[in-house]
Parts: C-alpha cells; structure tokens; sequence
C-alpha cells in the first residue's frame, strides 16, 4: 500500500486529483469498461487529501472538488468527460483530514459528503502523552552522550512545560501566526539532535544553551512584540533553572545566544564580536561578486542571518519571513545562500507572466534540485502571487516535496530519463519510474529551500493563514517587523560616512529633539546630529501615520525602503549641491585668474609704453 499525499488549498479543484490520478495510476480497458488502477499489480493506492474544507466555494454554493470526491467515494468512480466514459476505480482509496470548521477560512463539509465517511475526531496529544512521546526521542537522542542520558527526563519536562505555556499564552486571536503544534516539539528535538550529533562530550550548560537557543528560533522569533519577546526569555530562563538547579545561569543562559558553525567546524555557540568581524568580511566579497546593495551591519541583522543559516541547514527547511518593504528579507536570503553555496532562484513576474511561466519556473527549479543535486534557494514574494494556482503549488510543493501534474507526457519521459543521469552519478541503479520518482522527490526534499517573503499587513496575514495553511506549518516563520530606531540611526551614519560632514566649529543647539533616550552621545558632531534628524523624521511621520490609521483616515505605509530613498535623496542633494559650489568657485577663480592676468598684461603694456615712449636724456 502507498500513499499519496494531495495538500488543498483554497483554489484547489477536480483538476489537481485529476493530474494526480494521470500521475500514479494507469487506465485500463477491460469487458466491464474503463478501469483506473495503480500502475503496479496488486498494490493499494491512498490518496490522502489534506485541509480539504479550506476550497472555496463557488457562486452556487458548490465546493467542486469535495462534490467530486463525492461522487467517486458514493459511486466508486467518475465520469470522464473527455471520452464520455465511466472510470470505475480499482485498489483506490481515500482518506481525508481537516481542521475544525469553526478555524479560520474553513468550510463546513456537506452532509451529503459526509454522510459516506466515518468521522474521527483527532486532537494535541496531553501533557502526559507528550512527556512520553518527546521523552522517547530525548532519551534515544542522549545515547550520543552518556555523560547526559540522566538529564533526559528534566529535558523533556522543561520541553513539554514551555510548549505548552507558550501556546497558553500566545493564540491565534492575538496573530493569525501564533499557531503552536507538536511539531515545534518535534523540530526542538531535531535542533538539538543536529547541534549534539558531531560533539563527542558536552557539559550539562552547553545542553541547556543548545536547548534555550532552539527554543528561542522556534517560539520567539517568530513574535511581534517587544514585550512578548521579554516573556518568553523570563520563561525559559525560569523553566531551565526549574529543571537544571544545578547549572551555573552565567554560562548557559547568558544573552545573547548565538550558535554557528562559520567559526568553527561544529554548529556552537559563538561570540558576537568575532562572528560579525567574520560577516562583514563576507559581506565585502558579496557585495563585490553577487550583489551591489551595501548592507548596515547592526544586531538585528547578525541575528536575522544566523536564523535564516539555522534553516537552510535543515532537510526540507523553508523559511516565512515576515517584515516591512526594504528591512533586508530577500537580500539577506541571497547573502545566506551566497555563503553555504546555494544557488538562488528568484521568481521575476512581467505585465504577461501568466501561471503557465510560474509552471515552467517550477519544473526549472525541481530539475536542478531533483536531477541535478543542485542545492538550490527559491526566493518568492508575496507581491509574485498573481494567480490563485501560484499559492496551491507552492502548498502542495512545501507538504509534499512535488506539485502533481506538473510534468505530464513527454516532459514526465523526459524527466524520468534525467533522474536515472542522475542516480547513476551517485552510484544507484534505478529502473522503475516508480522509484525514480521517489527518489526524485527525496532529492528535492534534501536540496531546495523555499523562502516566502511577506509584508506584516493584518489583513494579509490572516488571509494567508486560513487558504494557505502550509505556509505556515511547514516553514519556520521568522519575523522581521521594522528596524529598530537605533538600527536607522546606525543606518544613517554609515550611508553618509563617505560625505564631507565635518565641522569644527559646530555647536550644539540647546533643545535637541531626539526618539530615543541615549541615542546621541554627549557631544554630538554634526555627522551625528545629521543622522539624529534622519530618524526623527522618519519616526515622527510614522507616528503621524498612526494617529490617522486609528482615526480611520488613508495612511500609507512608512518603511525602510522610504529612509534609504530619504538618505539617497539627502546624499544626491548634498552632491549636487557641492558640484554647483564647486562650480561656483571654479567659475569665480577663474575670473580672479583672468583679472590677475590682465593686471599684470596692463602693468607690463605701461612699462612698455613708459619705456618707448619716454623722451632720451
């Protein structure tokens, strides 16, 4: 028996089971008629249909596909209506799963439909369950270290206590993104697998430090405010002395919590002043061979390059970065890939890019990861998304590891052949395209990266996560939001670090409006006031954007796409500006030099006329 998976979404129709019917099995012409059955002999197929009441309905009230998934449970078939023929299944099955109805952007399911299915209701597993199941891996996970098998059961307890507090604390009435499933737990233990399999001892801090950074990735990366993110760094640092008395807080729990292996051969924890030495010799080669956009090394982007490098070294690790137009998501993506070697696909969308290109893009990508063991990033922005379809592939794509029915007839045969190129290269003999597939598949799961790039619009996110749910279940979310007002300050003295700004004689003003307490040092220089009147600028215009937005009234967006356009245009004045003195004193010079000249022309033409013409002696 094999199962298929099938991820709906809420532009899904009968055409995608459809494509994924011509993809696993074969139709057969028997004395009964029109048989549709796996390829292989006596093999059992379940298609298993997942967030099936997220379609949408259409102008009758009709969900399609679930009125077609009808028909063929009730009848045991379907009506080919290209043939005009009967297609009556044979060793097929389905199986479907869903959320509640009462979950955003779910449709409740028709009594007809349901009527032919039993209904089982699945919910979390309980504290107790998951201290037993997270307790099994932990234990089977700390074979790698017998110094610490002991500490297997406090660090499931600490484990289970945070998971559970955090998804207490954090619902989806606050954000639709705040959802918490085992599945953090399950990628908590993997973290830590990761971090612990090339070490060969570790003391009980370390444990706890790999421990206290996972779950900081997992549940505050992904949190919007400033006071939410100090809750949940008092939380593990009360769970961890809760479980672990014994540690010394100094070593393990000690801010911030940076773990890499660009420094070193293993992924640890690493000082922040070497780290961003070595990032900003990086980002030198960078800009130099891959990108020209100069990059502001401050904290939040030291941080955002180590989360997103956490990811990219995970099997089937996708990323959701969510934050304002310019904060540096794509560039920072690139910059990322650049520096692990991954190459970088980026969907470029024109005024005729229909989702026939989108497709042809796809099977690029899939090709090169697939066939070619290309480890490859695809970055994608939501602003891309010009077609419902765009997001149902890239559902089923991040579920499933492949988009059914994307390569069809020849383009399958030919897809087929370069998979077998490929398992050859690696020493494998596959024959079957069942196998070939399969194996195309597990390439794609292990080599690309998907990278979804959104803005933080409310409306926006909340539609996102009721019809594309996969977005967010099966890619770790990282959330960008704004800099912060020291990171534009820092941002303004390196923009304009190359212009002429000294001033000797400069004196401070007495009232200096400045947004944040300490931002400026005692004595500013004119540089630095310069780079304080940026960001006042650009703060007191948010703020004004806010005060509208409550009222009701049209506000647009302020970003820091607008402050770097703000500094380019000071930057731009500013040399205009001083190309037109300079020309100014060219200009005056140069009369000064001709006066200078006919001076001396006319001083000498005097004593040429006083000499020649003065009478002799």
């Amino acid at each position: 028996m094999e199962v298929v998976g099938l991820n709906f979404s809420s532009a899904t129709t009968p055409e995608l089971m459809l494509k994924t019917f011509d993809q696993y099995c074969e139709y057969r012409k028997t004395p009964n008629g029109l048989v549709l059955a796996p390829v292989q002999l006596n093999k059992w197929l379940v298609f298993f249909c997942d967030e099936i009441n997220l379609p949408n309905e259409d102008k009758y009230g009709t969900q399609r596909v679930i009125s077609f998934l009808r028909q063929m449970v009730e009848h045991g078939g379907f009506y080919q209506t290209t043939d005009m023929q009967w297609v009556k299944f044979e060793r097929i099955q389905f199986v479907g799963a869903c959320n509640p109805p009462t979950d955003p952007g779910r449709k409740p399911l028709s009594h007809r439909f349901l009527r032919h299915v039993p209904v089982v209701y699945v919910d979390y597993p309980g504290e107790t369950s998951l201290k037993q199941i997270y307790g099994t891996f932990n234990r089977a996970m700390l074979r790698l270290l017998p110094s610490l098998r002991p500490q297997a059961d406090s660090l499931t307890n600490a484990m289970v206590e945070f998971f559970l507090m955090s998804q207490k604390r954090f619902t989806q009435d606050m954000q639709p993104h705040y959802v918490y499933s085992p599945r953090e737990l399950s990628r908590w233990v993997r973290g830590i697998h990761e971090a612990l399999k090339p070490l060969d001892s570790l003391p009980l801090e370390g444990l706890v430090r790999i421990w206290a950074h996972e779950a900081l990735r997992l549940f505050q990366d992904r949190l919007i405010e400033e006071s939410e993110r100090q809750w949940t760094d008092m939380n593990i640092d009360e769970v961890a002395i809760k479980y672990f008395p014994t540690i010394d807080r100094a070593v393990a729990l000690q801010r911030p919590i940076l773990f890499s292996n660009w420094l070193s051969k293993d992924y640890s924890s690493v000082e922040q002043g070497p780290l961003r030495d070595y990032i900003k010799a990086r980002l030198k080669v960078f800009y130099e061979e891959e990108l020209d956009v100069p990059l502001v090394l401050f904290n939040q982007v030291l941080d955002h390059v180590l989360r997103i490098d956490r990811v990219f070294r995970q099997p089937q690790g996708h990323l959701l970065l969510i934050g304002v137009s310019g904060a540096g998501k794509t560039t920072l993506s690139r910059f990322v890939s650049w520096i692990n070697g991954l190459s970088v696909f980026q969907v470029k969308v024109h005024n005729k890019y229909t989702a026939e290109n989108f497709d042809d893009d796809l099977r690029n990508v899939l090709r090169r990861a697939g066939c070619k063991g290309e480890k490859i990033t695809f970055i994608m922005d939501e602003s891309n998304v010009l077609d419902s379809s765009f997001l149902e592939r890239i559902n089923t794509l991040l579920a499933n590891g492949e988009v059914p029915g994307l390569f069809e007839g020849d383009e399958f045969s030919a897809l087929m052949t370069q998979c077998k190129e490929g398992a050859i290269r690696e020493g494998l003999m596959i024959d079957s395209h069942e196998e070939l597939y399969k194996w195309f598949t597990s390439q794609i799961c292990t080599n690309l990266h998907v990278v979804f790039t959104m803005n933080p619009s409310a409306d926006g996110l909340k539609d996102r996560a009721s019809t594309s749910p996969a977005l967010f279940n099966r890619c770790v979310l990282n959330w960008f939001g704004d800099w912060s007002l020291e990171a534009y300050y820092q941002v303004g003295k390196e923009f304009t670090i190359k212009m002429d700004m000294e001033r000797p004689d400069y004196k401070v003003p007495d009232i200096i409006p400045s947004v944040v307490e300490g931002l400026l040092p005692e004595c500013p220089s004119f540089r630095e006031m310069v780079s304080n009147a940026f960001v006042f600028v650009h703060q007191t215009l948010h703020e004004a954007n806010l005060r509208l937005q409550k009222r009701g009234a049209r506000t647009m967006w302020i970003t820091p796409r607008h402050f770097l356009d703000f500094i380019a245009h000071f930057v731009n004045l500013m040399h205009e500006k001083r190309s037109d003195l300079e020309e100014q004193q060219l200009h005056l010079h140069i009369g000064l030099q001709k006066i200078k000249e006919t001076v001396e022309q006319v001083g000498m033409f005097v004593l040429y006329c006083f000499c020649f013409y003065s009478p002799a002696k």
